[in-house]
């Protein structure tokens, strides 16, 4: 295999794997703290993650309020204190290794006051933020306010360019990376070769570098994402000139480590 040299993410050099995000608490400060601590970069969940009593018991969210507005605005409270939380944890077990990013859904009601909120008592605990479920506009503008790294996920070149042209050319400094995902995942491994798959992918990265580069952005890296379960099946990206730099996140695989929160018996299942 190829050796994958470390790149620099988020302010720092590390190795190119990262955790996915997984959308409703599929990670969190123990699994995303884990892989920092081994010089990649861990990304815990910011919707609805859980926070802690005195003794590090899981609070159970309870909604006291009697009408919709109001309990809408305790699910917020209660998604600010999960978020700090779960970067507190990163933080600690990560013991000052790797990055630590938060990954939020876009279009989740309230997502930019709750990703504010996280960041603004949260200082120095996190070190990017992956977005997407949407069309980000203000990502860009939030994260470069509080000093952190912001990385849109798109499904296409094309996707970022509108990104870039309507926000994102304002808030250059704090770009750390695109991350791409390609939106028929599940059902071109159902119905295509595995090479075939790969080869879309490449030259949908290729097309992304290029737009990259004419924007003077050749510098921060393509993270790939989706459907991937081994450096083995992707040793032609690495190093790949049409490509660039290049980092890999792993959504489904950390699912099943001693680290993951997920239950036993979903780990199980994902197995077979």
């Amino acid at each position: 295999m190829k050796q994958l040299n470390p790149i620099m993410i988020s302010g720092k050099e590390v190795l190119p794997l990262i955790e996915g995000g997984k959308g409703i608490n599929g990670s969190d400060g123990r699994s995303s703290g884990s892989w920092a601590r081994e010089n990649c970069v861990g990304t815990f969940s910011g919707v609805s993650p859980d926070f802690y009593d005195s003794k590090g018991n899981v609070i159970i969210e309870t909604f006291s309020k009697k009408n919709r507005a109001e309990r809408h605005e305790e699910m917020i409270e209660y998604a600010i204190k999960g978020g700090i939380a779960q970067a507190q944890v990163a933080h600690e077990v990560s013991n000052g290794n790797g990055r630590i990013h938060m990954n939020m859904l876009w279009e989740m009601a309230d997502s930019e006051r709750i990703l504010s909120g996280v960041l603004e008592k949260a200082k120095g605990l996190i070190h990017g933020v992956t977005c997407g479920a949407g069309l980000p506009y203000h990502l860009g503008e939030l994260a470069s306010r509080f000093g952190v790294y912001y990385y849109p996920i798109v499904s296409s070149a094309r996707a970022f360019q509108v990104l870039w042209k309507r926000a994102y050319s304002n808030f250059r400094e704090f770009l750390g990376g695109v991350v791409y995902e390609d939106p028929w995942l599940g059902v071109t491994l159902a119905v295509e070769p595995f090479t075939k798959y790969t080869t879309h992918i490449c030259n949908e990265a290729s097309q992304l570098r290029r737009l990259l580069r004419t924007l003077g952005l050749d510098n921060i890296p393509i993270i790939l994402a989706g459907g991937i379960w081994s450096l083995k099946d992707w040793q032609d990206y690495i190093d790949n000139p049409d490509i660039g730099k290049i980092a890999f996140q792993f959504g489904t695989r950390p699912m099943i480590t001693k680290e993951s929160p997920i239950s036993e018996a979903w780990k199980k299942v994902m197995l077979q």
